[in-house]
């Protein structure tokens, strides 16, 4: 017997289905958001297996290795992309999983070990592959879709799609707590998913938010790019030189474990992303005057 699901994100439909009956407690209370009731049409389908498969018939590990650190093993063939996961954490329901990938990442096929029906209904899981997050599955995805994961808050400011950026310390949180207390939707901290769609790109919502929970299913067109800088005065400068966008932007976006030609697609969105975009340095004091300057700068 199958049980399935249906998530959207970022205007693509994730199915999940399941050799387990999937519970109103097998994922984390934040899927609820996402949950819609069929297929889309864009499709992709994640299926849930309590066996580990034999692996030596379809990788050599000399050869098809790619990636290794930590929790990870990453294995690339002809056919399929590999993951090895080890849970670093004994606590976690899941400690090992295996994941097989077509090359367009469509059909994903999840195998766990020692996950039984009971601990699979109440898991509460944070990702739909089981893994400890969704995030490799999304770079690829989105590299195929004329989009990018970006380290930054998003916000929407008066219809606007605007991204908070910059290193550890430069604000991000202080300036998304004061945006919240002016009524402004969050769609995500940390990590924002940003896609082209026809002409125009959109930030979106998502479920691979980093510490804070604040997440919402909504996108925005993306009209702000936002650089962040904690100072004694409230402005904002336009960015227009082509190299310091280059450098800055470089520096935020999610770095995914792609091939060469998902780099090629990766890098150009990046180069349409740097002309199509508007890119801001602000400043800003722990006054909360910065909001009023935003509210007028980004109307409705």
């Amino acid at each position: 017997m199958t049980s399935s699901k249906f998530y959207k994100v970022a205007d693509m439909t994730i199915q999940v289905k399941s050799e387990y009956p999937i519970s109103e407690n097998t994922f984390h209370p934040k899927f609820k958001q996402f949950e819609v009731p069929g297929p889309g049409r864009d499709n992709i389908v994640i299926y849930h297996h309590f066996k580990l498969p034999i692996l030596d018939d379809k990788i050599d590990i000399n050869k098809n290795k790619i990636y290794h650190k930590n929790q990870w093993q990453i294995f690339k063939t002809d056919e399929s992309w590999i993951y090895k996961y080890t849970s670093l954490s004994p606590e976690n329901f899941v400690n090992k999983a295996i994941g097989i990938m077509s090359n367009d990442y469509r059909s994903i096929h999840i195998y766990t070990e020692d996950l039984s029906l009971e601990k699979y209904r109440s898991g509460g899981f944070n990702a739909l592959t089981l893994f400890n997050t969704d995030q490799m599955i999304f770079a690829k995805l989105l590299s195929d879709r004329n989009g990018v994961m970006i380290h930054s808050n998003g916000f929407n400011l008066n219809g606007n799609g605007v991204l908070l950026a910059g290193i550890s310390g430069s604000g991000k949180s202080t300036l998304s707590g004061m945006l919240k207390k002016h009524g402004h939707e969050i769609l995500c901290d940390d990590r924002m998913f940003v896609r082209k769609i026809k002409n125009d790109f959109w930030i979106f919502g998502n479920w691979c938010y980093g510490s804070h929970p604040d997440v919402s299913p909504s996108m925005a067109p993306l009209n702000g790019f936002l650089f962040l800088e904690k100072a004694t005065q409230n402005r904002i400068v336009e960015i227009t030189q082509p190299a310091v966008i280059a450098s800055r932007l470089l520096k935020v976006i999610v770095k995914p474990m792609l091939d060469i030609d998902g780099w090629e697609k990766y890098f150009t969105t990046i180069e349409e992303l740097r002309g199509k975009t508007r890119f801001f340095q602000i400043e800003f004091d722990l006054s909360g005057n910065i909001c009023d300057l935003l509210n007028r700068f980004f109307k409705k």
